[in-house]
């Protein structure tokens, strides 16, 4: 039960969080809980796609381990995973009419990432035990959840600006899979016996936490300024209902 409980604290805790910062004008919790379970389906269908490609991966000629490496972070895994995230929010949650203001983008995204690191964090804990639990409490469900943020905002954006709508949500997209691909790929190379004779673990496992930081504080930034415009959007509101009761 420890470690059950050890790993679905931290999804649901960034679960809440996000809830709480939707003030103004709250979406039913039946999406919410909807988009979480979208999210572990994801994790999933990840994990089946991600071994087909590993798979694949092994069969090219390549020459380098580092290469492979870095293909394995960026390809396989980081597009894989925002992509199976991305498809949820896109599918499910854009089109719904309660999706009306650019703070729900946000809220919709973290939803589903958090339903797919919280399945993830299950089997990895299950499998490594509590030190695994309180590594990843505080390194890999934020990860996600900042990733979803960026994703988030963009789709937000995309949501009240048809003539850009392609390009916002790619560019969410490709934000997210930048972020996920550095932070995998320098742990991946820390791990890697041919990197590691050109650049230190120690130093390699630097550049994941400083892609880590450079995504928190992006989120952070983002997630203040969908909540200004949610802000705003409400006052502008409660005027017009006070000048026309």
């Amino acid at each position: 039960m420890l470690l059950l409980a050890l790993s679905i604290a931290p999804g649901l805790a960034i679960c809440l969080f996000i809830y709480l910062k939707d003030k103004y004008n709250r979406e039913p919790l039946s999406y919410i809980v909807k988009c979480f379970l979208l999210g572990m389906l994801s994790a999933i269908i990840s994990l089946f796609i991600e071994w087909a490609g590993e798979a694949a991966l092994n069969k090219l000629p390549l020459t380098s381990s580092i290469i492979y490496t870095i293909i394995m972070a960026f390809v396989v895994v980081a597009c894989t995973e925002e992509g199976s995230k991305y498809i949820m929010l896109k599918r499910y949650a854009y089109p719904k009419p309660e999706f009306d203001e650019p703070l729900d983008g946000i809220l919709y995204s973290v939803m589903i990432s958090m339903g797919f690191a919280t399945l993830e964090n299950i089997s990895y804990v299950f499998q490594n035990g509590i030190g695994t639990a309180f590594l990843r409490m505080f390194l890999s469900v934020p990860a996600h959840a900042s990733f979803a943020v960026l994703m988030g905002y963009y789709a937000g954006l995309a949501k009240f600006n048809p003539a850009r709508k392609g390009a916002l949500l790619l560019k969410g997209f490709l934000l997210a899979v930048l972020f996920h691909g550095l932070f995998d790929c320098f742990l991946f190379l820390s791990e890697n016996n041919d990197a590691t004779q050109y650049v230190s673990s120690a130093l390699l496992i630097v550049g994941a936490l400083a892609s880590y930081f450079f995504a928190i504080r992006f989120s952070f930034k983002s997630l203040r300024l969908h909540e200004q415009l949610s802000k705003k959007s409400y006052e502008d509101h409660q005027q017009l209902d006070t000048k026309f009761p």
